[in-house]
């Protein structure tokens, strides 16, 4: 490996942290793994000190990465150690940027003008391990992919799953540049198969086969959300909808995007009823998101005009229609009211994590 070549060098080594450091970082480490402090190369050491985030965080530690230190690492800079640590996969090329944790975005090969923002837990890949769970976490029209990565990532490192934020920037070049992901087909694309794609790349190049796949997406994320559970329910474990501000109803009434009239003609295949009533949705809505949620007019939604009434106005309004539509095909579905929340994306993240997390335990998957 001609890249340690250099980290021998006395001329190029950096000054090891003071013994405070190793205290502090004994401290930061807790009880479990200060045991390890003295074995942390100086480099890693001084990147947790200073919360530097760019190779390792605290929260990705654990016994089985930092029990694989050796003496001979001290002196190496972080991302040649995780290198020497984690089986080589595509990601173990890179300089720059983590080999597993948070990572800046990655293109997708099948899709160009496509890419997604990854969390790689880090004990899986010290590990070895050969599959995981995946969330696949969807933005509204603000596009914050990262954020949404960001904000499960502690998450994810602890109970082992990978996390798959994808972007869908504007294409001016649309009928719709800001909404037609959310509706999954475009002009000259399905955004499923997007999705779909950046998934088997990422399972390709981390060589891990995800064994269940937890969607969630927030305002126009959960728009995509929940057609793509109509689409492919037996790809899914659980889905949440954070505030979608226009539902799909299970109904045949009304054409594709607003009912499931021309599902087969759109996609080739039937709704398949016995996958979807397996699949466990929280649909999600803050207590305070009131606001008119006025972009589509009843001529745009196929409705006379008094479904357009009963649509509702807001985003609570449709969130209730869509639990009692669920509830009305046999769907196993709960609505949660989240208390004094707007329309933002935290606290709608933070309200799937338990849900996420008792179905990745093996609880009982009903709602």
């Amino acid at each position: 490996m001609a890249w340690r070549k250099s980290l021998d060098d006395p001329a190029t080594a950096i000054p090891p942290p003071p013994s405070a450091d190793r205290d502090r970082l004994r401290t930061l480490l807790g009880d479990a793994l200060a045991g390890f402090a003295d074995r942390i190369p100086d480099a890693m050491a001084r990147e947790l000190l200073h919360g530097d985030h760019g190779f390792l965080a605290p929260y990705q530690l654990s016994a089985a990465l930092l029990s694989r230190l050796t003496p001979a690492m001290r002196a190496w800079q972080t991302p040649d150690v995780l290198r020497a640590i984690y089986p080589e996969t595509p990601l173990s090329r890179t300089r720059m940027q983590p080999i597993a944790g948070a990572l800046a975005a990655v293109g997708c090969r099948a899709f160009p003008a496509f890419c997604h923002f990854p969390y790689i837990p880090v004990a899986h890949m010290a590990e070895g391990r050969g599959e995981a769970p995946l969330i696949v976490a969807v933005h509204g029209s603000s596009r914050n992919a990262k954020d949404l990565r960001d904000g499960f990532a502690a998450f994810a490192e602890r109970l082992g799953c990978f996390v798959l934020a994808p972007l869908f920037p504007m294409d001016l070049d649309t009928s719709v540049p800001d909404e037609e992901y959310k509706q999954l087909v475009g002009d000259r694309l399905r955004y499923d198969q997007v999705v779909w794609a950046m998934v088997e790349e990422l399972s390709a190049a981390v060589r891990t086969r995800f064994s269940d796949i937890l969607l969630f997406g927030f305002s126009g994320g959960a728009q995509f959300a929940q057609r793509l559970l109509y689409v492919d329910p037996g790809r899914l474990t659980a889905v949440a909808l954070g505030a979608p501000s226009y539902v799909t109803s299970p109904s045949t009434v009304r054409g594709w995007w607003s009912g499931l009239g021309d599902f087969e003609r759109v996609f080739g295949k039937p709704v398949d009823w016995t996958a979807l009533r397996r699949v466990p949705v929280q649909i999600q809505c803050g207590t305070e998101d009131r606001l008119d949620c006025d972009i589509y007019s009843a001529e745009e939604m196929a409705m006379d005009a008094p479904a357009y009434v009963a649509y509702g106005r807001t985003r609570l309004d449709r969130a209730r229609l869509l639990q009692d539509d669920y509830e009305g095909v046999g769907m196993a579905s709960r609505l949660e009211l989240i208390a004094g929340a707007v329309h933002a994306w935290s606290p709608h993240v933070e309200t799937a994590k338990p849900f996420f997390e008792r179905i990745l335990r093996g609880g009982d998957a009903s709602i």
